[in-house]
């Protein structure tokens, strides 16, 4: 006899550009509230650039001062995850996984070591170091504010990163290994490092403003929008959220994830790999819309284009989130797993905004929100370094 078990999400958390919590996470989709700002002086050559940044404060005690900015935004999403779920932390064996992609790699501590060790300066590198490297200690960190300490893993595979997390805990929960799994994303990599590394491969739109740049589905679009973000949902076994009386908010049917396995200085431009995992993930099933990775460079949103055409024949309707909130890298998954949730629990299918499917008219893209009932969303999600991830969330029954 075959036990399925069924994974089940019970709570959420978000901190993101113009969002400080889920319900104005809620509020922006609904509204299709753009939360990128256009910066002056910010490209390699003084060029303007499209950005997601958090400008609220992040509220903080003294023992999370020293903690780089990635850390304190997962501990703020995680928090709201945990408060959503009505979860009592201590009472289970408790899973924490956390996606990230560029780490700690935009702060202070991190940048002037690099110039302080080739200035062979020794005493002025700080003893806080080792860790801003190391992505698993921000993974720890949060796991110490929240207080967890069992199964810990953190998950670096670009922007598909937050997304497979969620892959992972879902084998740990069938397994039976842990009772509840807190996954998340975090990133806030925004430095010129970065924007210097994203230039050079021509995949940021400099001196391009909100109608041209970082637009999803769109043939001017010359690049994506850096991002920084938190996002955090709960999951467990849908027997035991039962037995709980937890508030059941979708089920995480399957995430499927490969590679496009070419060299890593190249670029896929076919998307074999892409169409490959979505055509698994939506294996006799009919979605009602696609979440698509869709962000701005032409020959990501093309390969989206070919797997709407070859898979759905342009039926099934396609949108994009990065239209509002940018690409915050690993966190990137995770936004639209929540947004996912949030489409079917208020009956919406969140729009592509700013786009007029230049180059994409064949397309079913919704661009202005529509009301109507959801119970079913296929998620697309590409990662620097070529691994694909795409998700099937649904409604729970009944």
């Amino acid at each position: 006899m075959v036990f399925i078990i069924n994974i089940v999400c019970t709570g959420y958390g978000v901190v993101a550009p113009n969002t400080t919590n889920i319900d104005q996470f809620l509020s922006n989709l609904i509204n299709g509230v753009c939360c990128l700002d256009v910066y002056e002086g910010e490209g390699p050559n003084n060029e303007t650039n499209i950005l997601g940044l958090i400008k609220e404060e992040l509220d903080e005690d003294k023992k999370l001062k020293r903690l780089p900015r990635i850390t304190k935004l997962g501990i703020k999403a995680a928090k709201e995850a945990i408060e959503s779920a009505r979860l009592e932390v201590k009472d289970k064996k408790v899973g924490l996984f956390f996606g990230i992609s560029l780490g700690a790699i935009r702060e202070d501590v991190f940048q002037d070591s690099l110039l302080y060790t080739h200035q062979d300066q020794f005493r002025k590198i700080p003893i806080t170091l080792a860790h801003y490297c190391n992505y698993h200690s921000i993974t720890a960190a949060i796991g110490h504010e929240i207080g967890t300490n069992g199964i810990t893993r953190t998950i670096s595979t670009g922007c598909t990163s937050s997304l497979e997390a969620i892959e992972e805990a879902m084998v740990y929960l069938k397994s039976g290994k842990i009772d509840v799994a807190i996954v998340g994303g975090s990133d806030s990599p925004i430095c010129k490092g970065t924007t210097y590394g994203f230039a050079k491969t021509r995949v940021i739109p400099l001196d391009q403003s909100l109608e041209e740049g970082a637009v999803p589905f769109q043939e001017s679009s010359k690049g994506f929008a850096m991002s920084e973000a938190s996002g955090v949902i709960v999951l467990e076994r849908e027997e035991d959220a039962v037995n709980r009386g937890a508030n059941i908010r979708g089920e995480i049917v399957d995430i499927i994830s490969n590679n496009d396995g070419i060299y890593i200085f190249s670029l896929d431009e076919i998307g074999d790999q892409m169409k490959q995992a979505l055509q698994e993930v939506t294996e006799n099933r009919v979605p009602d819309y696609i979440s698509s990775q869709a962000l701005g460079i032409q020959i990501n949103d093309q390969i989206e284009k070919r797997c709407s055409k070859e898979l759905f024949d342009h039926k099934i309707p396609y949108t994009s989130i990065k239209s509002m909130y940018g690409n915050p890298f690993g966190v990137t998954g995770i936004l639209q797993v929540i947004a996912s949730l949030l489409s079917i629990e208020h009956s919406f299918i969140p729009p592509t905004i700013r786009t007029s499917k230049a180059g994409y008219e064949e397309m079913n893209i919704i661009t202005q929100t529509k009301f109507q009932e959801v119970n079913e969303v296929a998620i697309t999600n590409h990662g620097y370094g070529g691994n694909n991830a795409c998700a099937y969330i649904k409604k729970c029954s009944e």
